[in-house]
Protein backbone atom coordinates (compact mmCIF):
# COMPACT_ATOMS: atom_id res chain seq x y z
CA UNK A 1 0.00 0.00 0.00
CA UNK A 2 1.42 3.40 -1.05
CA UNK A 3 1.37 6.12 1.84
CA UNK A 4 -1.54 8.35 -0.01
CA UNK A 5 -3.38 4.89 0.29
CA UNK A 6 -2.66 4.77 4.10
CA UNK A 7 -3.23 7.95 4.94
CA UNK A 8 -6.70 7.72 3.18
CA UNK A 9 -7.39 4.90 5.02
CA UNK A 10 -5.91 6.45 8.25
CA UNK A 11 -8.28 9.42 7.53
CA UNK A 12 -11.46 7.20 7.15
CA UNK A 13 -10.68 5.39 10.75
CA UNK A 14 -10.25 8.80 12.24
CA UNK A 15 -13.92 10.00 11.17
CA UNK A 16 -15.32 6.43 11.87
CA UNK A 17 -13.75 6.46 15.28
CA UNK A 18 -14.99 9.99 15.75
CA UNK A 19 -18.44 9.06 14.71
CA UNK A 20 -18.04 6.30 17.45
CA UNK A 21 -16.59 8.60 20.08
CA UNK A 22 -19.78 11.23 19.77
CA UNK A 23 -22.20 8.11 20.99
CA UNK A 24 -20.12 7.57 24.00
CA UNK A 25 -20.86 9.79 27.47
CA UNK A 26 -17.82 11.78 28.53
CA UNK A 27 -15.35 10.49 31.14
CA UNK A 28 -16.68 7.03 31.25
CA UNK A 29 -13.54 4.40 30.54
CA UNK A 30 -15.05 3.04 27.33
CA UNK A 31 -14.93 7.18 26.12
CA UNK A 32 -11.05 7.24 27.48
CA UNK A 33 -10.87 4.15 25.25
CA UNK A 34 -11.71 5.43 22.03
CA UNK A 35 -10.17 8.81 22.52
CA UNK A 36 -6.74 6.70 23.08
CA UNK A 37 -7.29 4.79 19.51
CA UNK A 38 -8.17 7.97 17.81
CA UNK A 39 -4.62 9.38 18.96
CA UNK A 40 -2.80 6.62 18.03
CA UNK A 41 -4.75 6.49 14.37
CA UNK A 42 -3.57 10.50 14.27
CA UNK A 43 -0.09 9.84 15.52
CA UNK A 44 1.90 8.94 11.98
CA UNK A 45 -0.63 11.47 9.67
CA UNK A 46 1.18 14.27 8.51
CA UNK A 47 0.37 17.73 10.24
CA UNK A 48 -0.79 19.66 7.00
CA UNK A 49 -3.17 16.25 6.29
CA UNK A 50 -4.51 16.99 9.93
CA UNK A 51 -4.71 20.60 9.91
CA UNK A 52 -6.87 20.40 6.99
CA UNK A 53 -9.29 17.68 8.24
CA UNK A 54 -9.32 19.27 11.68
CA UNK A 55 -10.23 22.82 10.27
CA UNK A 56 -12.94 20.77 8.25
CA UNK A 57 -14.56 19.18 11.70
CA UNK A 58 -14.07 22.67 13.59
CA UNK A 59 -16.37 24.42 11.13
CA UNK A 60 -18.88 21.51 11.47
CA UNK A 61 -18.13 20.01 7.83
CA UNK A 62 -16.98 16.50 6.83
CA UNK A 63 -13.32 15.76 6.44
CA UNK A 64 -13.86 12.40 4.29
CA UNK A 65 -16.58 11.59 1.93
CA UNK A 66 -16.98 9.00 -0.69
CA UNK A 67 -17.73 9.95 -4.31
CA UNK A 68 -21.01 8.01 -5.77
CA UNK A 69 -22.30 8.47 -9.24
CA UNK A 70 -19.39 10.63 -9.99
CA UNK A 71 -20.96 13.04 -6.94
CA UNK A 72 -19.13 14.38 -3.99
CA UNK A 73 -20.63 13.05 -0.22
CA UNK A 74 -19.88 15.79 1.16
CA UNK A 75 -21.46 19.21 -0.99
CA UNK A 76 -23.26 16.90 -3.74
CA UNK A 77 -22.06 18.90 -6.19
CA UNK A 78 -20.64 16.64 -9.97
CA UNK A 79 -16.97 16.36 -9.52
CA UNK A 80 -15.03 18.01 -12.97
CA UNK A 81 -14.16 14.89 -15.40
CA UNK A 82 -10.81 14.75 -15.10
CA UNK A 83 -11.08 14.56 -10.88
CA UNK A 84 -13.21 11.31 -11.78
CA UNK A 85 -10.72 10.27 -13.99
CA UNK A 86 -7.75 10.39 -11.37
CA UNK A 87 -10.28 9.12 -8.76
CA UNK A 88 -11.09 5.80 -11.47
CA UNK A 89 -7.19 5.07 -12.25
CA UNK A 90 -5.16 5.82 -8.91
CA UNK A 91 -8.40 5.38 -6.14
CA UNK A 92 -5.61 5.22 -4.03
CA UNK A 93 -4.69 8.28 -4.13
CA UNK A 94 -4.95 11.24 -1.93
CA UNK A 95 -7.65 13.32 -3.18
CA UNK A 96 -9.46 16.53 -2.13
CA UNK A 97 -13.18 17.78 -3.62
CA UNK A 98 -12.45 20.50 -6.41
CA UNK A 99 -15.71 22.38 -4.89
CA UNK A 100 -15.17 22.19 -1.10
CA UNK A 101 -12.01 20.55 -0.57
CA UNK A 102 -12.99 17.03 1.45
CA UNK A 103 -10.87 14.67 1.31
CA UNK A 104 -12.83 12.35 -1.06
CA UNK A 105 -12.41 8.33 -2.31
CA UNK A 106 -14.03 6.26 -4.59
CA UNK A 107 -15.77 3.35 -2.94
CA UNK A 108 -15.12 -0.41 -3.51
CA UNK A 109 -18.18 -0.73 -5.19
CA UNK A 110 -17.88 2.44 -7.43
CA UNK A 111 -14.38 0.88 -8.76
CA UNK A 112 -16.10 -2.08 -9.81
CA UNK A 113 -18.82 -0.27 -12.03
CA UNK A 114 -16.16 2.42 -13.11
CA UNK A 115 -13.55 -0.82 -14.26
CA UNK A 116 -16.38 -2.74 -16.12
CA UNK A 117 -17.95 0.24 -18.04
CA UNK A 118 -15.50 2.98 -18.16
CA UNK A 119 -18.23 5.31 -16.39
CA UNK A 120 -19.22 5.76 -13.17
CA UNK A 121 -22.84 5.47 -13.99
CA UNK A 122 -25.16 5.90 -16.65
CA UNK A 123 -28.13 8.41 -17.40
CA UNK A 124 -31.30 6.64 -17.39
CA UNK A 125 -33.18 7.89 -20.50
CA UNK A 126 -36.70 8.39 -21.06
CA UNK A 127 -38.41 6.16 -23.52
CA UNK A 128 -40.53 7.54 -26.67
CA UNK A 129 -38.78 10.49 -25.72
CA UNK A 130 -36.91 12.84 -28.60
CA UNK A 131 -33.64 13.77 -28.27
CA UNK A 132 -32.70 17.37 -26.82
CA UNK A 133 -32.62 19.59 -29.83
CA UNK A 134 -35.04 17.60 -31.87
CA UNK A 135 -37.50 19.99 -33.89
CA UNK A 136 -41.08 18.07 -34.86
CA UNK A 137 -41.54 17.82 -37.98
CA UNK A 138 -44.32 20.10 -39.70
CA UNK A 139 -46.12 18.98 -42.59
Amino acid sequence: MNQAANIMQSLRDLTRLGDDLRKLAKGTPEYEEQEKKMARVREPLPTSILVHYDRRLAQGKLGVAPVHGGVCGACYLTLPSGRLADLRREPRDLNVCDHCGVFIYLPESEREVAGSSGKLSARPTKTGSKPRGARAKRS
